[in-house]
């Protein structure tokens, strides 16, 4: 007893930094602000709006196209500290930024200029398909970063959506992976609510228009697209750049 006691003493002193660094991240993680545990099954407040359509989604090619203003207020960025967990890896290995990593490298006025194009847009998919237009904001500033990406800047792609059997249209190609094109920004928009109302999204749609934490919640239970915790992303998104006032 007295020997394996040795060991342990031997064994904390040579690696107490790793042991206190893990300990402290254990406990960030056990503070964690944003509730995860909604699940799909939860009840809704609200039904999906009368204008929702039904079905398989089709090409948005001879959809009417609305205004885009820029008239909408500037963004109010609260200010953000990098967490512990962002600024030290525990275990040696890098898995690369994440969307919200790399969104947070944009310019302040590259940000705040796609909110106030797209501001109205996304109201607009709101009102005619339930979607909180914070989340329309948040995962379009995300997977495109602000509209920087290549995907955005050749296909018009906002929000990464594959090429597959369900989409007749135009397709690209950017990092290896087949990617749906688009005539302008806006049938990006559209298409994506339409993506995002059908298939094994639509159990989203029995969410408030107004919920965006459900809505997150649930986009990452589905596992949209490659972004791993993408809920607490958007949720991050949406909370800093005040997008929840556009619902």
């Amino acid at each position: 007893m007295t020997a394996v006691f040795s060991r342990l003493l031997s064994f904390t002193g040579r690696h107490w930094l790793r042991l206190l660094i893990i300990g402290a991240a254990l406990l960030m993680l056990s503070r964690k602000q944003v509730n995860f545990n909604v699940r799909l099954g939860a009840p809704a407040p609200a039904v999906a709006p009368a204008g929702q359509p039904e079905g398989v989604p089709v090409a948005p090619a001879n959809l009417e196209r609305p205004v885009l203003t820029e008239a909408a207020p500037a963004p109010v960025v609260a200010q953000e500290k990098a967490g512990f967990l962002e600024r030290f890896n525990l275990f040696g290995g890098s898995s690369g930024p994440s969307y919200y990593d790399q969104l947070a490298r944009q310019e302040e006025q590259v940000i705040a200029a796609f909110i106030r194009r797209f501001s109205n847009v996304a109201k607009t998919e709101q009102e005619k398909f339930g979607i909180p237009a914070s989340i329309v904001l948040a995962k379009g500033l995300l997977l495109s970063r602000a509209g920087q990406s290549p995907a955005a800047r050749q296909q018009h792609n906002f929000f990464n959506l594959p090429c597959g059997k369900d989409w007749p249209g135009p397709t690209g190609e950017v990092a290896g992976k087949c990617l749906r094109e688009y005539e302008n920004a806006w049938t990006s928009f559209r298409d994506y609510s339409l993506y995002i109302t059908s298939g094994k999204y639509k159990a989203l749609t029995q969410f408030h228009e107004t919920d965006y934490r459900r809505w997150a919640a649930g986009l990452d239970e589905l596992e949209f697209g490659d972004a791993t915790e993408l809920g607490e992303q958007l949720i991050r998104t949406i909370d800093k750049y005040q997008l929840f006032q556009f619902d």
